[in-house]
C-alpha cells in the first residue's frame, strides 16, 4: 500500500516517468491470472475511417499502429512502444444473448468520438472492422478487481476464478496481488477525455514493464466505454505473428437525436470482404 500511495501522490500532469518506473519495479511479488486465447478464438479490432482514407485496402491499415507513428501514452501503450488493440468476448455460456449483440458496439465506443461524446449531438462517420483469427495461443495478463461484485455474470465468474487462483498462493502475496488489482484495475477502468493521456500513464507503464519483463504477450481487461460488456486486449506486436485477419467489414455509423433527447445510433453494413491468408491487401 506505501508504493501504490506514493503513486497515487505523483502529479501525471508532469510525465514523472522516471519515478514511476522506479516505484512500479518495487511492487513485491504479484500472482497475476493469465487469460490464454486459444487457436480458433477470434478478436474484432476496430479502426475509423477518415476523409484522407475512405476505405483500406492493406491488412496492415486494420493491425497494430507502426512504432514511429505512436507518439503519445494510450491505455496499454507507451510512445514507439504499440500495441494491438481490440475486443474479444466471453465464450462462458453465461453470456446472455443481449450481451453478444454489443459485440460490434464494443469495438465502435472504443474508437469512436462519435459514440462517446455526448455534446456531438449528430453527425456521421465510416468505422472497419477487421475479425482476426488466433493460429496459435496468446497468454495475457487478466486486469480485473477481485473485490467487485461486477454489474455482468460472466466477469463475476472471471472473478471468482481469480479468488480460487490466489487461494493457492502464500498469504502475503494474495494480499499484495489483490491491493495492485484493485489499483490496477480502478487506472485501466478510468474514462479518459480526449488530451489528457497523463492519465494512461500508470495502466500503460505497468503493461510496458509486464510484457518487456515477463515475457508476456499483453493484457486483456473489460471495455471502458462500452461499461463492461465484452473485454479489451492489447497484444504486443510480437505476438501478432500469431493472429490471422480472415474478414473485412466497412460500416457507417449514424448518430441522431430523438425527440425524448435521447441519442440514436445505426450502425450499418456497407462493404465486407474475405481475406485469403497471407495477403497484404483485399481490395
Amino acid at each position: 500500500m506505501e508504493i501504490i500511495e506514493k503513486i497515487k501522490e505523483l502529479d501525471l500532469t508532469e510525465y514523472p516517468i522516471a519515478q514511476l518506473d522506479s516505484l512500479l519495479i518495487k511492487a513485491g511479488k504479484l500472482c497475476i491470472m493469465l487469460t490464454d486465447l486459444h487457436q480458433g478464438k477470434r478478436v474484432e479490432r476496430a479502426v475509423n475511417n477518415s476523409k484522407e482514407e475512405p476505405e483500406f485496402c492493406k491488412v496492415s491499415r486494420i493491425s497494430f499502429k507502426p512504432p514511429e507513428f505512436n507518439n503519445n501514452y494510450l491505455r496499454a501503450s507507451t510512445p514507439k512502444n504499440t500495441m494491438f488493440y481490440g475486443t474479444v468476448f466471453s465464450d462462458d455460456d453465461e453470456i446472455t444473448e443481449n450481451e453478444m449483440k454489443y459485440e460490434r458496439i464494443v469495438g465502435s465506443t472504443e474508437v469512436s468520438t462519435l459514440m462517446r461524446n455526448s455534446e456531438i449531438l449528430e453527425g456521421w462517420s465510416r468505422i472497419t472492422f477487421g475479425s482476426w483469427i488466433f493460429e496459435d495461443t496468446v497468454s495475457l495478463a487478466t486486469i480485473i478487481d477481485p473485490t467487485k461484485e461486477y454489474e455482468h455474470k460472466y466477469l463475476n465468474k472471471l472473478k471468482k476464478r481469480y479468488l480460487i487462483f490466489l487461494e493457492e498462493v502464500p498469504e502475503n502475496v494474495k494480499e499484495n496481488t489483490l491491493e495492485w488489482l484493485k489499483f490496477l484495475s480502478s487506472e485501466f477502468s478510468k474514462k479518459v477525455t480526449n488530451g489528457n493521456n497523463h492519465d494512461y500513464l500508470i495502466s500503460s507503464k505497468f503493461t510496458e514493464l509486464f510484457v518487456n519483463k515477463g515475457k508476456y504477450d499483453g493484457v486483456i481487461y473489460p471495455s471502458v466505454q462500452a461499461s463492461g460488456y465484452g473485454l479489451c486486449v492489447a497484444i504486443h506486436p510480437n505476438a501478432v505473428s500469431k493472429m490471422r485477419l480472415n474478414y473485412v467489414l466497412q460500416c457507417k455509423l449514424t448518430k441522431s437525436q430523438q425527440e425524448d433527447g435521447e441519442n440514436h445510433f445505426l450502425l450499418e453494413n456497407i462493404k465486407s470482404w474475405n481475406v485469403e491468408k497471407g495477403v497484404t491487401q483485399f481490395c
